[in-house]
């Protein structure tokens, strides 16, 4: 049905067509939800999380504090740079982008205070 307001046409919509739309918008938020899922746990395959990197032992060429700092020049600075100089390493540089990436700097960041109060 179209209806004329002022200068302007209006054409109503059927009742469908707006139940339609908010179908396809839940399926598009449930499709993202298990994508996300999905990518989340092809990623916990191969980086530690949460409770890991608290306990776990680190390879010889990775510290916490390296991780972190290697996260701060990934944010501010040129990385290789600063690897060519030996302040991080590529295995910190490694766990640094995957701790961006997976929201777990702040574990990293408690690893690095246990590792100075345990010297």
């Amino acid at each position: 049905m179209v209806q004329k307001v002022g200068a302007a046409a209006r054409v109503d919509q059927p009742l469908g067509s707006g139940i339609t739309r908010g179908f396809f918008a839940v399926a598009l938020v449930a499709s993202c939800v298990f994508g996300l899922v999905s990518c989340q746990a092809a990623n916990d395959e191969g980086t530690p999380q949460q409770a890991e990197i608290l306990t776990m032992k680190l390879p010889s060429d990775v510290s916490a504090k390296g991780v972190l700092l290697a996260a701060v020049l990934l944010s501010t600075s040129d990385i290789e740079a600063a690897l060519a100089e030996g302040l991080v390493t590529p295995a910190e540089v490694d766990l640094a982008q995957a701790a961006i990436d997976d929201g777990l700097l702040d574990q990293w960041r408690q690893r690095a205070e246990q590792d100075l109060d345990a010297q």
